[in-house]
């Protein structure tokens, strides 16, 4: 008998055999682009690696943290403090140790262009509206379709964006659409009430950070529980003073202060579930087979309470400022990394119209970075190479000048 490391994996996937439309070769051949490895993004690869996916891109800036244990199954007791990314790929080998994993412990937008090219979709599993709206911008940009999710408490959706442009799928509404402008940050809301008087009773939790931060001239320690035990009594004297009721307990300082959302696994299960056999239909359709239709409409909302599944039926935003008629004008430029900035401005120039480099701002799109300013000194030489100002081949500056809508400039190295 043959026991070929060949034929031992395809040993392990003989029932997907039996599966209609089935190709396990574009399982094997596929790459996917996970964005966050957390309770979602646990669930979503060890699901993946199961089914045989054969090459996985594994993004995520954080730490494990005790809390993580009950609900992010790929991480156990000894892991905290380390990065996410890392140990998820050393736990998804076991489960599947034919795929190839790359991992990076850093933002989303930190990420080179080229590898978010070489996937074949993107998969969401972040926990805040920037970064989803940044990554929402990406997918349209590059053409990959995006599969987001999220959860809190008993609660989960799941949101299928296919961007304009993606031969043999039908474009659907993106993030920007659902969302035109994102809520407002709680925490940035409640920056002003540590010298003043709190308008709510988690208020007072910021109130003691802040006095601890005096104090002791450092952030508190959530694995010190002196620290823990300070910020309780501190956080209740405040209450007390101000009529909160009930009393904070031990679990509140780090829940309140890192902005902790209420979760449970069994949820986070449903919804991870739901967006994986999305992910593997959408697989299928990009190199022409069909394991049935994808899901339509493309939001589901699920409540854990009453155990309601709904589809709802969202449209796309004619004026939406990332898919619609709302985005920036964007014009490409060829040009050699080497160049100086001011052969950038004499491009850009020469395609728009007079463009003077006095009364221009230009960012990078992504990161936000500003790398022209003329009232900023470091800022506004104008030898500095796009080369030294890490502008990679794809990228996208923002040009805002005077008298002039913003502008994209889609940079195209000639390398």
């Amino acid at each position: 008998m043959d026991k070929t490391p060949k034929t031992k994996e395809k040993r392990l996937y003989t029932r997907h055999s039996l599966l209609e439309g089935w190709d396990q070769d574009i399982i094997k051949n596929s790459t996917v682009f996970m964005i966050g490895v957390g309770a979602l993004g646990c669930e979503i690869a060890k699901n993946l690696a199961l089914v045989g996916i054969g090459n996985m891109i594994l993004v995520d800036n954080d730490t494990i943290e005790t809390s993580n244990l009950s609900r992010q199954m790929l991480f156990k007791p000894g892991d905290e403090g380390k990065p996410k990314a890392e140990v998820a790929a050393r736990e998804l080998k076991k489960f599947n140790p034919y795929m190839n994993i790359e991992t990076y412990f850093t933002f989303l937008q930190e990420i080179p262009l080229e590898v978010y090219k070489k996937c074949d979709l993107i998969i969401g599993g972040l926990d805040n509206i920037k970064a989803r709206m940044d990554l929402n911008k990406i997918c349209i940009r590059l053409k990959k379709p995006l599969i987001d999710s999220g959860t809190l408490g008993f609660e989960g959706h799941v949101h299928i964006v296919i961007p304009e442009g993606i031969e043999g799928l039908e474009s659907t509404p993106c993030l920007k659409c659902l969302l035109p402008i994102p809520p407002a940050d709680e925490k940035l809301i409640a920056a002003c009430t540590p010298k003043g008087i709190p308008k709510k009773r988690e208020h007072c939790v910021l109130k003691a950070e802040y006095e601890f931060g005096n104090r002791f001239s450092r952030t508190p320690d959530f694995d010190n529980d002196d620290d823990i035990i300070w910020l309780v009594n501190k956080s209740n004297e405040i209450a007390k003073k101000f009529d909160f009721k009930p009393d904070f307990k031990f679990d509140d300082m780090e829940n309140i202060l890192k902005n902790k959302m209420p979760a449970i696994q069994t949820v986070t299960a449903v919804i991870a579930a739901i967006q994986s056999h999305e992910i593997l239909k959408i697989l299928h359709k990009l190199k022409g087979k069909d394991i049935g239709p994808i899901m339509s409409p493309p939001y589901l909302n699920y409540n854990g309470v009453y155990g309601i599944f709904e589809l709802i039926d969202i449209a796309k935003d004619p004026n939406c400022l990332h898919c619609g008629s709302g985005k920036f004008e964007t014009i490409e430029v060829t040009i050699n990394k080497n160049e100086h900035i001011d052969t950038l401005f004499g491009l850009v120039s020469s395609a728009i119209g007079e463009c003077d480099p006095d009364s221009c701002l230009i960012t990078v799109e992504l990161t936000k970075k500003t790398i022209w300013n003329p009232f900023v000194e470091r800022l506004r030489d104008p030898n500095k190479t796009l080369n030294e100002l890490n502008i990679q081949n794809g990228e996208i500056l923002v040009f805002a000048c005077a008298g002039k809508d913003p502008l994209n400039i889609l940079i195209s190295y000639d390398e």
